[in-house]
């Protein structure tokens, strides 16, 4: 009778584990309706999918003129309005959740107001480290599903790949910036000395104002009385200033922004009575804008006291959501 020969069992080695590459958590996508609603497109029945555009720097609008040599004379570089586009899925465990979420985002991309006008939604990009960018936008279409036969067996899914938001101002907006100023005490308390100077902190009446964006941000002023102000850009030599004066613990608000940008609000000096004080600026004022990077400002103000104020806030603008 053969022997057979039984080697004793090998022990086989676990199998290889390669290094997982961790993967970023991705990015957030909120939209702001204009009804006040906040409605999260990356997370709960919503999910944001691949293929989203429109995020980044857009396609220049170049102005030019026509020269008798034949060539093309540039004269301005202005940007387009933008179009994003979000491919989305609404997907919930049960219908009377699917419908609640898909009529929840239909009421929110209503745009008119009760009272007549419009008013846009804000859809905001939301990076892995906290920080956001955030750009006043409009429901441009692709929210009208594809029915067949199985989403009527079903009921709880459905894919919008073609939803779009349009931006007539194709700039992001960050985080807003504040800085305020401040009477400087002075150490003659017999008389005022005039003009008094006002300045944030240690900056004896002129301050470095940083804008981060990338392109040029819109000032707005709140200038609290009395007093006279007179507010220059010493970079350029740009200034502007009232001919009245500000009784005490008068308001009055000065917003550069554009009309187009700001429709409400937007190259206007009203008090807080809704007073327009347009016809009070020295001349045509000079309402210059906050380049990227650092600007030097100088602000006075005649017939200060220690109640007077003066504040200045804007938004930076990017090219991009990112």
């Amino acid at each position: 009778m053969p022997l057979l020969y039984v080697p004793p069992p090998r022990e086989v080695p676990p199998p290889r584990e390669w290094p997982k590459i961790p993967t970023p958590p991705p990015k957030e996508l909120i939209w702001y309706g204009p009804d006040g609603s906040t409605i999260e497109l990356t997370s709960g029945p919503y999910s944001s999918v691949t293929g989203r555009s429109g995020f980044g720097v857009v396609e220049p609008d170049p102005v030019v003129e026509r020269t008798m040599s034949g060539a093309a004379w540039m004269r301005d570089v202005r940007a387009t309005p933008r179009v994003m586009s979000v491919p989305l899925v609404i997907q919930a465990s049960s219908r009377e959740e699917y419908l609640a979420a898909y009529r929840r985002l239909q009421r929110a991309l209503r745009h008119h107001r009760p009272g007549g006008g419009i008013a846009p939604g804000v859809l905001r990009v939301v990076l892995p480290d906290g920080s956001w960018r955030e750009i006043p936008a409009y429901y441009q279409g692709g929210f009208d599903m594809t029915e067949d036969v199985v989403d009527d067996l079903l009921w709880y899914r459905a894919e919008f790949p073609n939803l779009e938001f349009y931006a007539p101002d194709p700039a992001f907006l960050g985080r807003a910036e504040a800085y305020t100023w401040r009477i400087v005490a002075t150490a003659r308390p017999f008389y005022p000395i005039y003009p008094v100077t006002l300045s944030p902190g240690e900056l004896g009446g002129s301050a470095t104002v940083t804008n981060p964006g990338d392109v040029d941000a819109y000032p707005i002023w709140e200038l609290t009385g009395p007093g006279t102000p007179t507010v220059t850009n010493t970079d350029t030599g740009q200034s502007w200033r009232f001919t009245r004066e500000l009784a005490p613990g008068q308001v009055v608000t000065v917003d550069t922004r554009p009309p187009d940008v700001a429709p409400d609000t937007g190259l206007t000096a009203v008090d807080g009575d809704g007073e327009d004080w347009w016809p009070n600026f020295d001349g045509l004022p000079d309402l210059w804008t906050l380049p990227p990077g650092t600007t030097t400002l100088e602000v006075t103000m005649t017939g200060a006291t220690e109640d007077s104020l003066i504040r200045l806030r804007f938004r930076p603008r990017y090219l991009a959501g990112w």
